[in-house]
């Protein structure tokens, strides 16, 4: 799988909905969520609409209506008018101006029109970074690169690929299910040898890594030569994002989240039961309490600027974020 850039299998990049329900669509357990897009003050300026609702990029953003297998994605604009309609099974947001989707099993990529752009089908595919996007081929059912025409220009060698960011990827060797993590350069180069049990993308520098695939905490950072900067010693790591990471101490079942600058230090304490990458400014972090889980948005110094009232709450991106309410 592939996932904007990381490939975490079962630790994938955002603990509890977020990562979940951004990845992939609705498989049939998830519950009734009513999606719309808030602005900075938190109002909707999209109303809830939608079953699910991914960000905006390039001025566009996928929504999906139904569940399980009769859900549909499709694409708005910043009206909120339907400009590609509900026909997809999965999607991904549209970058160089071109956005993977999936039919009937078989994903390729469309432009701004919903035409198809690349004649070819994939068993995988995910965004353009730099006129490179990966792919999982049909024939080796293995992942390689290919450039907007849809020319190979990376053979299809590895069990598991990601997008470029900074001009390095992740590569898995061995099964998609029990691969090792390393990083590789726009060449095909190796920079960092496959044996982590997973590692995020490259974010300013630093990529998140994981040493074992146990439920230990050992989630820890490393610069783009491999070196260690941030000792392992974390339940969860995500990427920095605008010069801090969301971080996870003690536990994944129920340790608190905080936020770390790139020496290590906690700059906002780990009080959030989940917690999400800075984006725009703010970032969203859940918190529990006798009314249940909810998502709100902290600034930088921890303070809420969004108190929490989403039962989900994605990333701010071109000055929105997807979020649901209940009904």
């Amino acid at each position: 799988m592939l996932k904007e850039g990381i490939i975490l299998k079962k630790y994938t990049l955002i603990a509890a909905i977020i990562a979940t329900v951004l990845l992939f669509s609705s498989c049939g357990l998830i519950p009734d969520y009513n999606f719309g897009y808030i602005d900075k003050t938190g109002n909707f300026v999209i109303e809830p609409q939608f079953d699910n609702a991914y960000p905006f990029s390039e001025g566009m953003a996928p929504v999906m209506i139904g569940f399980s297998e009769y859900s549909k994605w499709g694409y708005i604009d910043k009206t909120g008018k339907l400009v590609i309609e509900y026909k997809y099974d999965k999607v991904r947001g549209f970058y160089e101006g071109l956005s993977p989707v999936m039919e009937e099993d078989k994903w390729t990529f469309i432009d701004k029109q919903g035409n198809k752009a690349i004649d070819a089908e994939y068993l995988d595919a995910s965004i353009f970074n730099k006129g490179m996007a990966p792919v999982k081929f049909t024939d080796s059912k293995k992942y390689g690169y290919i450039d907007p025409e849809g020319n190979a220009v990376m053979d299809s060698t590895f069990s598991i690929a990601s997008i470029f960011s900074e001009d390095l990827a992740i590569y898995g060797v061995g099964t998609p299910d029990n691969a090792l993590i390393g990083i590789i350069n726009r060449k095909g180069d190796i920079v960092v040898e496959a044996k982590y049990a997973t590692c995020s993308s490259y974010k300013e520098g630093l990529s998140a890594f994981k040493i074992s695939k146990e439920e230990v905490s050992d989630w820890g950072y490393m610069d783009t030569e491999g070196n260690i900067v941030i000792e392992p010693s974390f339940a969860w790591a995500l990427s920095f994002s605008e010069g801090l990471a969301a971080v996870q101490v003690d536990n994944t079942m129920n340790g608190k989240w905080g936020y770390i600058n790139k020496q290590g230090d906690f700059v906002i304490e780990p009080v959030f039961d989940s917690a999400a990458s800075f984006s725009e400014g703010l970032a969203a972090v859940m918190v529990e309490d006798k009314n249940g889980s909810l998502w709100g948005y902290i600034d930088k110094s921890g303070k809420f600027v969004i108190e929490p009232k989403f039962i989900v709450a994605y990333d701010f991106s071109e000055g929105l974020a997807p979020a649901s309410m209940e009904d």
